[in-house]
């Protein structure tokens, strides 16, 4: 194979970070493409977790994520009258368990452009933004030299060797793969996540606050974080879906949102009324970002198709579960370990090995990257969060005692994920 041409459709975590791996392969040349019309270094806090600390660690970029981390002490669970019920410190450096807060926690666009420098001076890396995909077909499986056939959104036409969709939960990659008579693989399993900044208030916490609001009609959170001195990041959790929010979803009207959200939050308790105002009026508010809480639920067998192959939230989303950006960054290792070991043996990389490393790649991380999806599924799920003062007074309770016997250091929060290993490819790793 003269080139291996490989594209990546998507800018966020899993595709600069499929990036760099699949630029070891030798004669890859990688297109990094995202639809804005710059890198989109912005966004929520994250964490890094169970392996994705391992996977962080082998990608080399520990000292420059641990220059940006959050300095979170901790997380406090609040009642409505901002009393801590239950408060578990960070996690302390080189713990083996994570805790509600990680020893890694980053602001993702931070971590977006550590990513990004990883392939920003490759030659062998393009990246382009600013354009998408409009459509693709690719040759027959049973064609050694097959080729994906790109048409993007400038017009322009591409042929190449592989397609990464790393587009996220609602991927258009992934619908053109899957056909125009497939189903929505896009399961609601919830309400919807909010996210937006405001002035910060000296009595704000540096903690990672929770605070459960009751409510007749749906559960509802506030919860705070600081990532900076000036500024409180305020996240918003809404158990159900709300015909006024999803009106505005779909309208793509900020000011529509930021009413529809406040609505539901009128009167709920702590401080509500004061960060419902400020998302109302200040102007630090207009980085409101609001997704519905969605499951991607793929049948098995079905994360590619001939050279074209999912990854990250576009293959396995599950909004808001704790894990996607550990998972953004070892699914892309993973299918370009599998790739790198083939390659060794045929540097022609035919169909068929493309193929054969896309299965693997599924058969390794699709019992770990599918672990509590269905869980907003049926009668125990509808119950929790609770939405009434007893069930949530109950739940502090649990919580707090949970604190004080300090569980999170004695088992953790991550149950079998933590137990779970990287894989090694020396085929990749040496390059």
């Amino acid at each position: 194979m003269a080139s291996f041409n490989v594209l990546i459709v998507g800018g966020g975590i899993a595709g600069p970070a499929a990036a760099h791996w699949l630029s070891r392969i030798p004669n890859a040349t990688i297109t990094l493409i995202e639809r804005s019309p710059e890198m989109r270094a912005s966004g929520q806090q994250l964490d890094l977790r169970v392996a994705g600390v391992d996977m962080m660690k082998r990608m080399g970029i520990e000292p420059a994520v641990r220059a940006v981390v959050c300095h979170e002490p901790g997380t406090q669970l609040i009642d409505t009258d901002g009393r801590t019920k239950a408060y578990f410190p960070a996690a302390e450096p080189g713990s083996e368990r994570q805790s509600m807060t990680s020893e890694y926690e980053i602001m993702r666009g931070d971590l977006v452009k550590i990513l990004y420098s990883l392939t920003e001076n490759k030659p062998n890396v393009r990246h382009v933004f600013n354009r998408t995909v409009e459509n693709f077909t690719q040759d027959d499986e049973s064609d050694p030299n097959a080729k994906v056939h790109v048409t993007f959104s400038d017009g322009s036409r591409e042929d190449f060797d592989l397609v990464l969709a790393a587009d996220g939960t609602g991927s258009k990659t992934r619908k053109i793969m899957l056909g125009p008579d497939a189903p929505d693989p896009r399961h609601k399993t919830g309400g919807y996540i909010a996210f937006f900044s405001i002035p910060s208030n000296p009595k704000d916490s540096d903690r990672f606050t929770i605070c459960q609001l009751p409510g007749p009609r749906m559960a509802r959170a506030i919860m705070t974080r600081k990532d900076k001195p000036e500024l409180t990041r305020i996240y918003l959790f809404i158990s159900k879906r709300d015909d006024a929010v999803d009106v505005a979803l779909k309208s793509g009207d900020l000011d529509e949102l930021k009413r529809a959200l406040a609505a539901i939050y009128d009167d709920a308790g702590w401080e509500s009324k004061r960060f419902m105002e400020a998302l109302l009026h200040v102007p630090e508010a207009n980085d409101l970002y609001c997704t519905p809480v969605d499951e991607v639920r793929l049948p098995e067998g079905s994360w590619s198709k001939g050279r074209v192959v999912l990854i990250g939230d576009a293959a396995h989303s599950a909004t808001a579960n704790g894990y996607g950006t550990s998972w953004g960054l070892i699914g892309p290792y993973l299918l370009a370990g599998e790739l790198a070991t083939l390659y060794e043996k045929d540097k022609s990389l035919p169909t068929s090995s493309i193929v054969q490393a896309a299965k693997k790649y599924e058969k390794i991380w699709r019992p770990v990257a599918l672990t509590g999806h269905g869980g907003g599924d049926g009668f125990v799920a509808s119950l929790l969060p609770p939405r009434s003062v007893l069930g949530i007074g109950i739940m502090n309770w649990i919580a707090g005692v949970a604190a004080r016997l300090r569980l999170d250091k004695r088992v953790g929060f991550d149950g079998a994920l933590g137990k779970w290993k990287l894989p090694n490819y020396p085929a990749l790793d040496k390059n």
